[in-house]
């Protein structure tokens, strides 16, 4: 229940069994370590005990905006029987309010199609025309402005 859960940083190690589960599935797990993971910052949502969302954001311009420093959102995943519920929006907001304490201009994201409207109704807009990412599929680029 959304009112029990614990929303936390946490650590890249933390993140890997469910981006492999959810953003990686049949691949090692090896394969789910992004090479900026030293420099981002990871927030889970536990309840009781169990991890079951995550996001992970870093420092990455996109040319597309003007702004500086701005943080690119990245490994957003939830458990399958847990989506709907509320967790990856708590996961989310939590990392908005540390960019906003931080200062940070914007979040952008490469947003999968399905995944859009969930973006949407988090404040994000759209910035961009339906791009295909080889072996991934439809995304389109969103934002958010701090």
């Amino acid at each position: 229940d959304i009112v029990s859960m614990l929303v936390v940083r946490i650590s890249t190690e933390e993140c890997l069994p469910l981006r492999s589960k959810v953003l990686r599935p049949g691949q090692p797990i090896e394969m789910c370590r992004y090479p900026f993971d030293p420099e981002a910052v990871h927030f889970g949502v536990f309840l009781e005990n169990r991890l079951l969302s995550i996001v992970t954001a870093h420092p990455e311009n996109l040319p597309l905006f003007p702004e500086q420093a701005q943080w690119r959102i990245r490994g957003m995943a939830s458990e399958p029987e847990c989506r709907g519920r509320g967790y990856g929006g708590a996961a989310l907001s939590a990392l908005l309010a540390w960019g906003r304490a931080e200062r940070l201009p914007l979040f952008w994201c490469n947003a999968r199609e399905k995944a859009i409207p969930f973006y949407l109704r988090h404040g994000f807009s759209v910035e961009s025309e339906l791009f295909e990412i080889a072996g991934i599929g439809p995304h389109k680029v969103l934002k958010i402005s701090l």
